[in-house]
């Protein structure tokens, strides 16, 4: 991770990006972020990427959060997969939630069952859609 005060500019440079009119600058400045993902403007803009025109920024954004947000960041996963229950596209969203507990990476129902009585209720909601993806609800 990259400390923002030791390189402000760096932070500034990657919130442009993200907010480029091309996709592909827009996906790379996902990563960018990620490097400062302790930052409040960091996350805030990775939230806002939840709901990008493409679909792919969405996957994306949600990815970096879930891996190395720890569940601050989880919770907005798993509130906007809630909030957007009736929208296909935030099931890529949970596919990828999906995948990265499946596979270990992140080991997201057992990090958020102990605290799911704070998730708000569109957060359970998006909670139990990731459990029912794995076949546990």
């Amino acid at each position: 991770m990259i400390d923002s005060e030791s390189n402000p500019s760096a932070l500034e440079f990657a919130l442009s990006n993200s907010r480029s009119p091309d996709g592909l600058t827009r996906d790379a400045a996902i990563y960018e972020l990620a490097n400062f993902v302790q930052e409040d403007s960091a996350v805030r803009r990775l939230h806002e990427m939840l709901d990008d025109e493409i679909v792919t920024m969405q996957v994306d954004a949600a990815d970096v959060l879930a891996r190395l947000g720890g569940v601050k960041c989880l919770f907005i996963v798993l509130d906007e997969i809630g909030r957007r229950r009736d929208d296909p596209d935030a099931d890529y969203i949970a596919n990828r939630l999906y995948e990265l507990d499946a596979s270990g990476n992140v080991e997201i129902l057992e990090i958020i069952e102990p605290v799911v009585g704070q998730l708000s209720g569109n957060g359970a909601v998006g909670f139990r859609q990731l459990k029912m993806l794995r076949g546990r609800e």
